[in-house]
């Protein structure tokens, strides 16, 4: 049985009505109820799904910027930035992955730079990543020269990284920078500072402990040498 004329007019007019009343005295109610009845309803449902993801994006975006003008406010010439990828929850500190591969010219052996001190080398070269061995890895090692006069050392790495085959007659004190001094590397990147020395098991030779100015666990932007 098909309803009369009149009775739609009074349905459409009621509705109408309704919707009036909303706006007015329930403003929030009104406008979904008025995006409810209109064609493009459930249009505007999709278009607010697609910029609720598309503002995550730009969040994501504004969040990874932050990290690299907070972590490395300039870039050095002849270097690339790298994002460094997340070791949640291992969080080792001999490696780590970084956003940068054979793609972007990433070469392997090449330094890496964290606020301009020498953190580790490219070990392995993929087409969009890299892996980089830290200063931390037990099988990191490095010729390195320490302090003003420029002695000269061998940089062993591990998780508390030591300078061996210092000269017995080297005049070392803390604070002492150790930077490096091995080819393929750019000279004189600092390393770190001797904490503290000592006489090699052999008494042939000095050795020293480093401190470090960063938490490697921290890091999340390096610089690459090209």
């Amino acid at each position: 049985m098909q309803r009369k004329p009149e009775s739609n007019k009074w349905v459409l007019g009621g509705l109408i009505a309704l919707v009036l009343f909303l706006s007015v005295f329930f403003p929030s109610y009104g406008w979904r109820l008025r995006d409810y009845l209109s064609p493009q309803g459930h249009a505007s449902s999709a278009d607010a799904v697609s910029l609720a993801a598309q503002n995550e994006v730009l969040k994501a975006e504004i969040a990874k910027l932050q990290t690299v003008a907070a972590e490395l406010p300039s870039a050095p010439a002849n270097y690339m930035r790298a994002m460094v990828f997340s070791r949640y929850p291992l969080n080792f500190k001999n490696e780590m992955l970084i956003d940068a591969g054979d793609h972007e010219g990433v070469k392997a052996g090449a330094a890496v730079v964290f606020q301009g001190v020498l953190i580790g080398k490219i070990q392995t070269v993929f087409p969009d990543t890299a892996l980089v061995t830290t200063v931390f890895d037990n099988n990191f090692k490095l010729p390195v020269r320490i302090g003003s006069k420029g002695y000269d050392g061998l940089l062993e790495g591990g998780s508390y990284p030591s300078v061996k085959s210092i000269a017995r007659n080297a005049a070392l004190a803390p604070n002492d920078i150790v930077y490096a001094a091995s080819g393929g590397i750019p000279y004189a990147l600092p390393v770190g500072e001797i904490s503290a020395t000592s006489t090699s098991p052999d008494s042939l030779f000095q050795e020293a402990s480093l401190a470090f100015a960063y938490d490697a666990n921290s890091i999340q932007t390096v610089f690459v040498a090209r």
